[in-house]
């Protein structure tokens, strides 16, 4: 009843290898930082300090970034104004000839 699968076994074949081949590098991966981490125990400290300097790195930036925009906006805003001749109401209007 081999013709009834939908699936080849080439595509499973391919599948089932690239899903082994996956594990073997992720799970060799987690061994290297385990062994890494045992070996030093400082490097988990280095690993949570470095997150911690790119936040506070990343704070820095958007805190100045609010700030230059809040100069920007505050020089806008003390633009000299006339209110002589702008708040003129015009008044047009329209009759129908008929």
């Amino acid at each position: 009843m081999n013709y009834n699968n939908p699936f080849s076994d080439k595509n499973f074949s391919q599948g089932h290898k690239t899903l082994t081949w996956g594990t073997f590098v992720f799970g060799g991966t987690l061994f290297l930082l385990a062994v890494l981490i045992f070996a030093y125990p400082a490097l988990i400290a280095y690993f949570f300090s470095g997150i911690i300097l790119l936040a506070g790195i990343f704070t820095l930036t958007i805190a100045w970034k609010l700030w230059r925009f809040r100069e920007n906006v505050s020089r806008i805003e003390q633009w000299p104004v006339d209110n002589n001749g702008i708040n003129r109401i015009r008044v047009t209007d329209f009759r129908w000839n008929t």
